[in-house]
């Protein structure tokens, strides 16, 4: 068993289905149809987090990318939704070199049951503890943090509720796995860490995949995905059972 764990998890798309005055948002194009959760996993987060900002420095120092940037362009953190599209393709064939692992849930919202759908902060708790409930449980510490821009405390412990009770009610089911493990959260901006940005970037590319057919960047790192569970479809895809666009 490994020492210690790292888990970042981020997220593309959102969990709202409904507004405050009931109308579904994603029946009328107001909302996505599909919410992505993605988990990046490390033993050595600083040695992920140095190799990352060194990628960074290297990608502000080439003449190509240099000559297309605006001058009010600032590389502060990768984020896959707002990146010049030449910077995201770098990074993406950048996380194939790295020592990572990685899994992703898929939701498709409209098939959620209905307390789920009419709770967009529950949806979101109970879908990280799916994704979460059978990778955590593999280092005798795991610290899983979460890539949140909120800061209230109320929504960081009711998502954290959620995790468990899944995470509990996963190991009851398989009491061979060790109960006395330390697992710990935490609830950080996406700028503050590379597995962060990494997490981002593996959750927009799937994301493309569902939401709009788009498979171009999930083509690019698709080897370096571990799992992808669609789960309200119940579908696995694995390196040996991969995600094609037909599915």
């Amino acid at each position: 068993m490994e020492t210690k764990n790292y888990i970042f998890i981020d997220e593309s798309g959102k969990p709202e289905v409904y507004s405050s005055k009931g109308l579904n948002l994603v029946e009328n194009g107001q909302a996505t149809k599909f919410l992505v959760l993605s988990a990046i996993r490390t033993q050595d987060q600083l040695n992920l987090q140095q190799k990352v900002i060194d990628f960074k420095s290297q990608i502000l120092k080439e003449k190509e990318l240099v000559s297309i940037f605006s001058p009010a362009y600032a590389l502060d953190s990768f984020h896959a939704n707002s990146d010049y599209i030449q910077v995201r393709e770098r990074f993406y064939s950048f996380i194939n070199t790295l020592d990572i692992k990685i899994d992703v849930l898929v939701v498709e919202k409209l098939k959620c049951y209905s307390s789920l759908k009419e709770n967009p902060g529950k949806l979101y708790g109970v879908m990280a503890g799916q994704l979460l409930k059978n990778i955590c449980h593999q280092a005798e510490e795991t610290e899983i943090i979460f890539s949140r821009k909120d800061s209230k405390f109320k929504l960081r412990k009711e998502l954290e509720i959620e995790v468990e009770r899944i995470r509990l009610d996963y190991l009851e089911k398989h009491p061979k796995l060790n109960t006395k493990l330390k697992l710990s959260y935490q609830h950080n901006p996406h700028y503050t860490h590379a597995g962060l940005q990494i997490a981002d970037y593996i959750a927009y590319a799937v994301f493309q995949f569902y939401e709009n057919k788009k498979t171009n960047y999930y083509e690019i790192i698709k080897n370096k995905v571990g799992k992808i569970q669609d789960i309200c479809n119940k579908k696995y895809f694995t390196q040996s059972n991969p995600l094609k666009l037909s599915t």
